[in-house]
């Protein structure tokens, strides 16, 4: 079904691996198709509560595959399949075990929740081959840096360190060398250990504080979810957990 990437699920956790390791996992029109179908899937998958996006061998995303048809036309999600889809509800947790460059370091900044290899470098080197970081990386590296440190790494393309990308706030874990995925997926057991409906519903609610919106309209949201809360079978489900001293049995509905 899929070239360019594999996808699986385990228990609840969705996992969408690059594999074009030979390309130092660089993405096609072909790969962002390919993906865009994956984060469909995922979206559909009842069972698949959160994903983990990661690579194979030792780059995470170089970015666009500059040797293989650059120009074709993306999906209408954009760059893979993210940049230009509606905000995804359901979580998603970048294991970056290697290198993301350029479009690498755009799939990055869409995911929620980010573990970086302590050997990675991240970057948004399009400017040094004469490109411009349309899939979201001139947008959103300046809403989660300070501006200073966005507008460099923007302006000259120069990398930062995986240390650097924690104590920029970047990332949420330095991994030890060749276990991003294995950390990531204990975060993904974390999260999965809270109500799905719940965890939904409150990335929606910060995703449209991130991107802006007018605190009456966040508000608004607000307002609609709190007659739903209580009604959702998970609710219920945790109160009497909690009531009962037991960990709760959450269906996701």
């Amino acid at each position: 079904m899929y070239q360019h990437i594999r996808v699986q699920r385990e228990g609840h956790v969705f996992v969408v691996t690059l594999t074009r390791a030979e390309r130092l996992n660089s993405l096609n029109a072909a790969a962002c198709f390919e993906l865009d179908r994956a984060w469909s899937e995922f979206m559909a998958d009842a069972q698949a509560w959160v994903a983990v996006i990661t690579g194979d061998g030792r780059a995470f995303c170089a970015g666009h595959d500059l040797g293989d048809a650059p120009d074709e036309a993306m999906p209408e999600s954009g760059w893979a399949g993210l940049s230009e889809r509606p905000p995804m509800c359901k979580p998603i947790i970048a294991a970056v075990n290697g290198h993301a460059y350029g479009g690498g370091l755009e799939i990055v900044l869409a995911a929620d929740i980010v573990i970086v290899d302590e050997r990675a470098k991240l970057a948004l080197s399009e400017p040094r081959v004469g490109a411009v970081a349309l899939g979201g990386g001139a947008q959103r590296l300046v809403r989660k840096l300070p501006a200073a440190i966005a507008m460099g790494m923007l302006l000259t393309g120069r990398a930062i360190d995986a240390a650097d990308a924690y104590r920029w706030g970047l990332a949420n874990e330095i991994a030890a060398a060749g276990t991003a995925l294995q950390i990531a997926m204990r975060w993904a057991d974390e999260i999965i250990a809270c109500s799905p409906l719940a965890v939904r519903a409150t990335k929606l609610l910060a995703l449209e504080s991130l991107e802006g919106e007018l605190p009456q309209t966040i508000k608004a949201r607000a307002r609609e979810i709190v007659p739903q809360v209580f009604q959702w079978h998970d609710t219920q489900e945790g109160i009497a957990a909690f009531n009962e001293k037991r960990r709760p049995n959450w269906r996701g509905d």
